[in-house]
């Protein structure tokens, strides 16, 4: 009974900790999305004025070449070139003016890139971190065996070693997919004994799933349920 209330105690302690975490990893993800659909927005109007500014480029062209077909003309008076060479200073002012835009904008394009990247990293390093490396207080049923599991997460691949009541203790050796956590034990006596099937609660701070052993006519249980609770960073540093 004590034990249970103290792995109660550690869960109450460890949930406003977890939950904190989770919060901030959705916010990253939530920014995330909401700077993708900027970066598509700003590469849309990019688009456009990358079209506008070709075309205001072949007016200047166009503009430019009636100037200078005026100038080598003389059935064109003063005036006439004087107005062609006051449409080239129109369209060069349209040009300067969608070159400033797009200026900016690649820059703007730029930064949100930048963001992007940081931000993938971030909710990444996050899922990694927080995923299930760390110490848990485990029971096993039937017979609510306790214990403690040890794990680390690399990629995918989870590895780690644990302690369970009985004088049981070994390695930790499987593979987290998403939420899906797939654990063999092997004891350091007994070898390959059991496998853990198990999901990771979304604020990762409980785990919870099935087991099946993998060696039998010990006179134990062959199956059951077993429970995980994330202990406080704290208590290994103690």
């Amino acid at each position: 009974m004590g034990r249970l209330f103290a792995a109660v105690v550690v869960a109450a302690f460890m949930v406003p900790v977890a939950i904190e975490a989770a919060d901030a990893t959705d916010a990253a993800r939530a920014e995330l999305v909401r700077e993708r659909r900027r970066l598509a927005a700003d590469a849309t109007r990019l688009a456009d004025i990358s079209r506008r500014l070709d075309a205001a480029l072949s007016q200047l062209a166009s503009a430019s070449r009636a100037v200078s077909d005026a100038v080598g003309r003389t059935d064109t008076g003063a005036d006439e070139t004087a107005r062609r060479e006051e449409l080239v200073a129109d369209v060069e002012q349209d040009v300067r003016s969608l070159l400033d835009k797009r200026r900016l904008l690649v820059d703007r394009i730029v930064d949100r890139k930048r963001s992007i990247a940081m931000l993938e990293s971030e909710v990444a390093t996050r899922k990694a971190a927080d995923a299930v490396s760390g110490r848990w207080t485990v029971t096993i049923e039937p017979g609510e065996q306790r214990g403690m599991f040890r794990f680390a997460l690399d990629g995918t691949i989870v590895s780690g070693e644990y302690t369970l009541e009985g004088g049981y203790s070994g390695s930790l050796r499987g593979t987290l997919i998403n939420d899906r956590l797939r654990v063999e034990r092997v004891d350091s006596k007994l070898g390959f004994t059991a496998v853990y099937i198990g999901r990771v609660a979304r604020d990762g701070s409980t785990i919870g799933g099935t087991w099946e052993a993998t060696t039998f006519g010990t006179g134990g249980p062959g199956s059951g349920r077993w429970s995980a609770v994330r202990e406080e960073e704290k208590e290994e540093n103690r």
